[in-house]
Order: C-alpha cells, then structure tokens, then sequence
C-alpha cells in the first residue's frame, strides 16, 4: 500500500519545500531533495500500476511490501532528526520567526534515504527485465464479483429488485418518451446498492421495453474496461480475433437504422465512455443509452440533460420484503423467525447488497435453524458482515476501495477515527487530514481547497454521503458514512495498520503486539486514559503519530497521563476536544511535529505561561472552555499556524502581534477592550477568512496594566477600520460585553464587502443603521442576536439585501413593529426568529417573496405563530405550496395543548 509513501512526500515538502518552509535549505540541499521525491514518485507509480493490472508475482508483491517499511521508516529517521534539531534550536535561541538550518546529521540521513529509494528503484527495473508480467486481460476479483453477485448478465433469475418503484417508473418513462434525440440517462450509486438490478428489471420488462425497441444489448464494463470484449458483448459474437476497428464498425452497422437500447453496465471511466459511444448512430429514431456507475463525474460526463439518477438506499418496509423474499420465501422458515429476522434486517440499513448476503447465510448455514443462531446473527452482525474478505459486500467495497489512488485511500480510511453513525464535521475532517499528511500539495491551491476536492471525489464515488449542505455555499457541511462502509474503513485501516483502535468492549491496549513499533502510528481510544497501560510506551510507542481521545460520553474531568508524552515525540495530532482536562502537562509544548491540537479545559490550567513558539509545525489550535485572560501572541507568529479557535473572552490583546504569518486563514475569538487609542493593523492577517472579535467593556478589562477607570473613559472606541483590509474575508462575528455601550454606526462602514456571513451580538445598533449592512453586495447569511439592533420598530427599506438567502433573529427583546417589502429582500429562502416575545404580527410582506421556503417559530408569541400561519395559507390559496412553517412553543407561548405540535409542510415541486 502507497500510504506510506504519501505522508513521505507530504513530510518532506512540508519541512523543506513549500514556500514558508520549516527548515532553510540551500540550493544544493534543494536538488538533492527535489530528486529524492522524484524517485518516489516513481515507487509510487510502480505500486499504483501493479495495483491496477493485478500482478501476483511473488517478486512484487515482496517489494510492494518492502516499499511500504522503508517509506515508513525512512519518515521515522528523518522526523526523528528534526524532533532533536527543532529542540535544540529552540533551546539555543530566542528568534523563532526565522527559519531553521538543517544540521549535518539531517544532511546524512536524506543522503542514506536516498540511497535506500535508489537500491528499491533500481530492483524494480531488474525484475522488469527479468519477468515477463503481462497484466491478465480481465481481473480476476471483478469475474468473482461479477459470479458471486451476478450482475454480469441480465437474464439471471437470483437478482430480485425490491422498492425503488418510483425510479423505475421515471427511467421507463425516460426510455419510452417521445423524444426523438438519442438520450443518454445514468444510474449512480455505491456498489452494492442495486444500480446494476434497476438496470436489469428496466432492460428485462417484456411489456413496455422489449417490444418498443428493436434491439436490446448490454455489456458489463468493469474497472478495467477492454473496448474489444464490449463490443464482441454488444455483438452477441465471441470472434475476440477481429481487429477493434471492425468490430466497431459492425456494431455501427448493425444499429443503423433501428430504435435500440444498449445498457453500459458498471463503468468506471470517461476515457471507456468516449471508446464506445462513437459507435451509437445517432438517427433521431428514439433511441436509449442506460449506463450505471459509481462515480459522480461518468455519470455527469455521460449523461444527456437532467437525465441522471442517484440510488437511494431502501426503507425499512422494502429491506424486509427483499429479505423475507430471500429467506423465507426461498426456504420457507417459521413465523417465529420473523421478530428476530426484522432485527436483522434493521441492521443492515437499507444496502440491498448487505440484505442480500446476510440472508443467503442464514439460508444456507443449516438445513435445521434455531432462534438461537439468529439471535446470535443480531448480536454480531457488524463481525459476520465486515471480517470476512470473501463476503461479497465486502469485495464490492474492496473493488471501489482499490480503485482509489492512494492519497484518496488514506483518506478513506481515517474516516475510521469517528464512531459509526456519526455526523461529521467537514471543517474538522479537513484539517486532520492535513495535519496528517495526506494530501498531495497542488499549484495555486491552498491545503483546505486540495482537502475539499478529495472529500467531493469521495462523495462521487458515493463512499460517502453528504449530511448536510452550508448555509447556501454549495459546500458540504456535514457528512457522514453508512454503517457497512464504516465498518470496511475501520478494519481496512487496521489490517493497513493505518489506526488502532482501544474501546471497552476490545481493549487491545498499549502493550499488545498489534501495536508494536512498526503496526499503528495512530491510536484512537473510546476509554479512559488513565486506563492505558502506559508501562511499555518507551519502546512500543516512540513512533507515535496521533493520539485521539473521543469517548462515548463526555466525562466531566480527566487526569491527562502525561508519562504518554515523552515517548510520543513524533505526534502530529492530540485531540482531546471531547473531555474535560484538570491538567495540562508542560511536556506539550516539546512536541514539536505537533500539526493538531484540540483541548478542553477547566477552570484553572493555566497555560499562559506555555512557550508555544516551540511548535513551530503547529497549524490547528482549538482550546474550549478557557475562563482565564490568555494572550496567545505567541501563537499567532508560529509559521504555520492556519486556524485559531479559543473560547470567548479568551484571546486578550491590545494589538494584533507583527509576525503573524500569512497561513493564517481563522482566528476567533479575538477579545479586544471597546475603548482603544491604537487602531488595528489587520494587514498583517491578510488572509484570513473567518474572524471573530468580541469588545469588552472596563469591568472585564480593568486588569490591564496602567488603565484606570478615568483613562479608560478616556479613550475614544475602538476603530475597525482595518477590516477593509480583510480582501478574504467571508464570516465575520461581531459581539460586545452586555456592559458596553451602544457601539457607533461607523463600524459597521468597515466591514468588508466580501462578507458571505455576518453575525451581530449585543452591539445595540439603531434599526436605521440597518441600512448600512443591507448594502453588502455578497452577504448571504445575516445572524442578529442578543440585541445586535435596539428599539420597538425596524422598517425595512426597498432595494436592500440583494444576496440574502438566510435571516436569523434571535432574542429580541425590544421589537415590537416589523415592516418588509419584498423588494428588500429579493432572494430570501429561509427566515428564523427565536425569542422575539414582543413581536405580535408576521410581517405580510414576506408573502411577496416568491423565493421564501421556510419560517421557523421558537419561543415566539402565539400571534405571531397565527400571522405565520395566516400568511402561509395566502400562498397555498394562490396555488404555492413550497413555503414550509415549523414553529416550536416555549413557556411563555399561550397555545393549548391540542396546539403544540410543530406544523410542517412536506415540500413538492409540481
């Protein structure tokens, strides 16, 4: 597996060659380097092509193994020289802004990895001249799958479709339309979820297809697709002798002049697309071209218009009558089955490929079953299911995982780390992945931008699925993994040795030989830590990557085992976000690979003293939940320090520090005092993108050194007007101490034209200024809380907000009057109010907004809920059912009983 060659690569461009490097490297050193990662990206080719063509040579697979340890350890050998050099030269300076100078040592040890890259090379080309390995013509785990799942041809009789009637209906209805242009329409989905049996009921149906085209063809492409055995598919002819041109042009001819459907089963490429589809005459006769894939992008590329189709997973009515027609049906099992059998069924979540193997082992286990060998099935369904390699769900997935190139594998399987049936946060995802080193750096295009593209290739390839969109970015917010993929990631990655998992049911521990020095540089533990047998670290764990702490539940304190730290001298990422800490050890600030680090603290750890500077790699901070004043100048100089995320009021500072680096693309949240004589140089965060500033008032400032109260009121309010500067910023989040006074309308002028999202709190502007903020050209997302906007009326003027699709207003306790036109917010899709008590009428003219979708009600006065109410039923009495209402009581709401529910509207399209 590439793996290991990928985070080496990623290693060294970070050290050495990005364009704010750890380390300061001379041009001689610069070539040396440049020609190393030459070399091995020729390894990295190598195990990508013998992957492909699925050569079993023993010869390769020893190298391919043998690539893998000195890839890893040559990672070790050169980070473990940097750990000493980082600290010495920490120990030995106080400049920290400058870049580091390899040592003579480091110059030896990329001089000796050279050297062991060039001996791999060089035996890989001797066994290419020695063995002749021509790749067979078609992979033999495709025949398998292709066999086991018989999906090769159509007119076998075991493949039953279940559900799924209402895709049918619409493909049917696309096949026999009056359109007379030849039409191309796409099946997506993962493999296993029945892409391949949709196409085989349409291509099959006697009554509507067979007798309204005059030729039916169907070929299975596959992975690695041979135009010749498609076209020979298409043919019905077995001359594979015949030249490809030919039979090209034969194909041609023979549906030439008659209204055909030729189904392109399981296609995995654009390239296999082009190669047959110049041979579909087009002779505007009606005629049809279904194709199933599991990848997004054939399907977009394939496709004719709108004619693209995503799988959905089955219900759990449909699971059942696929398994009961499997099971009992087939075998004719008792009644008494079934209780367990739904159970089982439950499990299985909808994968029609997973329902379908768990019931042909429950059919073919024992000519005799019991209830006690279901049972048993419903307790260790997951094991029966994932750890078998001959399972077929498991080779569908094993086939759509080999496909990957080998920075999207690594990626995959750190999905791994989240606990099944989590939704996933893709900011967080991104940036473990890069503090992980897996992502292959690209020309004008920053880590976060290469990081998106993997996940959306993973989407398309339909591993995984998408949770939740952003608000109106087309970017997605949440994702997640269905149960079985989850399943397959997590073991795929600790057969890869990739991640170790300690939890209560399996605690393998830190002593185990599974975690030994070469098998797991990263450990994820559900339990404890002060449960972890730290005893043997000091020689099992000196390799240590990642150490991630995500228990079941929240645990209110925890003792960190700080004898775990100095044995994990290498660790990129410590992630204890989820637990409280009553202590922070001081050994933290000397791991100095450290890429991530999340924590959650208590009252009274201090860390203001902490020499950060040390971890000159560090580029994800996340501290929660911190009472005390920290001033974190430190932090924000690190080189590579990209996101800055501190709990409120945490982050105290008079000035913005000089050496903040250009990387530096989120910082919140800043506390700034609200009276300041010196205006902030924001030109020093160029590019960050999301910024959160709170003003404080004296009482929460009144610590500073040399301020008293007279100088204080003394000072005239701070100035913004640097954010002007912020050419990048797209969310800003503005709040003020519930002491300070009304803030000026002045500053809302130097917010940034690029604002995409805007938070308000407690700045107590007039609803006049809101004049001000409706001019934003590109703001999208306005959130007003906690009296952002002072006084009984707010009055919307015309021609306002011509970008705004979501308005929140949030605990308000002041307005009473709301007056909208349409014309001020033009393209307004969802609107949410929460604890505007005083408000007693829905503004009407939101009714005159024709892009309106959605009114959610929370904590709002039972008047206001009716206005709603009244002003939905205006729409759907002109016809319009698209506008959604959900409001939620709350205590001081006077709705009787039979009246509190939440009221949706299921949206339609005609």
């Amino acid at each position: 597996m590439a793996i290991s060659l990928v985070t080496l690569l990623n290693t060294i461009d970070f050290h050495f060659l990005q364009p704010l490097p750890c380390l300061s490297v001379d041009d001689k050193e610069i070539i040396m380097i440049e020609s190393l990662c030459k070399k091995l990206r020729f390894l990295q080719a190598f195990l990508e092509d013998s992957q492909k063509n699925n050569i079993n040579c023993p010869a390769w697979t020893d190298l391919e193994t043998e690539i893998r340890d000195v890839a890893a350890e040559a990672e070790s050998k050169i980070e473990s020289k940097l750990y000493k050099h980082y600290l010495f030269y920490n120990e030995k300076t106080e400049i920290r802004d400058l870049p580091v100078k390899p040592c003579e040592s480091l110059h030896q040890t990329l001089q000796q990895v050279t050297a062991d890259i060039e001996s791999l090379q060089r035996r890989i080309l001797q066994i290419q001249n020695n063995h002749s390995v021509e790749p067979p013509r078609t992979n033999a785990a495709i025949q398998n799958i292709k066999a086991d799942s018989s999906s090769k041809r159509s007119t076998q009789p075991n493949n039953v479709m279940v559900g799924c009637d209402d895709e049918f209906d619409t493909i049917m209805h696309k096949l026999i339309s009056h359109s007379n242009n030849l039409e191309v329409i796409s099946i997506t989905g993962m493999g296993g979820i029945g892409n391949t049996t949709l196409a085989q009921r349409v291509y099959n149906d006697k009554a509507a297809i067979a007798s309204y085209f005059d030729i039916r063809a169907w070929t299975t492409v596959s992975q690695q697709h041979n135009l010749r055995d498609m076209l020979c598919d298409l043919l019905g002819s077995n001359d594979t002798n015949r030249d490809v041109s030919y039979l090209a042009n034969q194909l041609r001819q023979k549906l030439l002049g008659h209204r055909y459907l030729i189904v392109i089963d399981d296609i995995w490429s654009t390239q296999a697309w082009d190669d047959i589809y110049r041979c579909f005459p087009e002779d505007f006769n009606e005629s049809r071209v279904l194709l199933t894939t599991r990848l997004k992008q054939v399907a977009d590329y394939a496709s004719s218009g709108n004619n693209l189709y995503s799988m959905r997973f089955l219900n759990l009515n449909e699971s059942w009558n696929l398994f009961y027609k499997k099971v009992f049906v087939e075998k004719k099992f008792p009644l008494e089955f079934e209780k367990v059998g739904r159970g089982i069924v439950e499990k299985c979540q909808g994968l029609p490929l997973t329902i379908i193997v768990v019931a042909g082992l429950l059919s073919s286990s024992s000519n005799k079953p019991s209830l006690n060998q279901w049972e048993n099935v419903v307790a260790n369904l997951d094991l029966l299911l994932n750890t078998d390699p001959e399972m077929k769900c498991s080779k569908i997935l094993l086939l759509s995982y080999n496909h990957l190139p080998p920075h999207l594998k690594a990626c995959f399987l750190y999905f791994g780390i989240f606990r099944e049936d989590s939704v996933i946060k893709v900011k967080r995802l991104i940036r473990l992945w890069i503090a992980e080193g897996f992502l292959k750096l690209e020309f004008n295009k920053t880590m976060e931008e290469v990081a998106y593209a993997y996940l959306q290739d993973l989407v398309d390839r339909c591993l995984v699925q998408i949770d939740e969109w952003g608000n109106f970015d087309n970017k997605i917010k949440y994702c997640k993994l269905h149960d079985v993929v989850h399943s397959f990631s997590l073991r795929e990655a600790q057969r890869e040795k990739l991640l170790c998992v300690i939890n209560e049911k399996n605690n393998v521990g830190l002593a185990t030989s599974s975690l030994d020095r070469k098998a797991c540089r990263r450990v994820l533990s559900y339990q404890l830590i002060s449960h972890i047998d730290d005893e043997p670290i000091s020689r099992s764990h000196d390799e240590l990557r990642s150490f991630l702490y995500l228990p079941h539940h929240s645990i209110i304190s925890v003792y960190f085992n700080s004898r775990i730290l100095p044995y994990s001298k290498l660790l990129r990422v410590l992630n204890m976000s989820q637990s409280y800490l009553n202590h922070l050890p001081r050994e933290i600030v000397n791991l100095v690979h450290l890429r991530y680090l999340a924590l959650y603290l208590v009252k009274g750890a201090s860390i203001n003293d902490y020499q950060w500077c040390k971890l000159r790699c560090l580029q994800t901070i996340i501290i929660e939940d911190y009472s005390a004043s920290f001033t974190p100048n430190n932090i924000l100089g690190l080189p590579q320090i990209r996101h800055v995320h501190f709990s409120h009021m945490s982050l105290n500072y008079l000035h913005l520090p000089k050496l903040v680096q250009g990387n530096l693309q989120t910082l919140s949240s800043l506390s700034l005092p609200h009276r300041l004589q010196t205006e902030l140089d924001f030109k020093v965060i160029p590019n960050v993108k999301e910024l959160g500033i709170h003003l404080m008032g004296y009482n929460r400032f009144y610590k500073m050194p040399y301020l008293g109260e007279e100088i204080w009121g003394s000072l005239p309010p701070i100035s913004m007007e640097g954010l002007l500067n912020l050419h990048q910023l797209e969310n800003l989040k503005f709040e003020t101490d519930p002491h300070c006074p009304k803030c000026d309308s002045k500053l809302l002028k130097a917010f940034p034209p690029n604002l995409k999202k805007l938070t308000l709190g407690g700045t107590k502007f007039s609803w006049d200024d809101m004049a001000i903020i409706s001019t934003l050209p590109n703001l999208e997302v306005l959130k007003l809380r906690g009296d952002a906007f002072c006084g009984p009326e707010w009055k919307a003027t015309r021609n306002g907000f011509c970008k705004l699709k979501y308005l929140q207003v949030h605990a308000y306790s002041s307005l009473k009057h709301w007056s909208v036109d349409a014309d001020h917010f033009p393209v307004l899709e969802r609107i949410f109010l929460n604890h505007c008590y005083l408000l007693m009428e829905f503004p009407i003219g939101f009714g005159e907004i024709n892009t309106l979708q959605l009114i959610e009600l929370k904590n709002c006065s039972s008047l206001l809920v009716t206005s709603a109410k009244s002003l939905q039923e205006e729409r759907r009495d002109l016809g319009d059912n698209k506008l959604v209402l959900q409001f939620y009581p709350g205590p001081r709401c006077n709705f009787r009983k039979e009246k509190l529910r939440v009221t949706k509207q299921v949206l339609y399209e005609s």
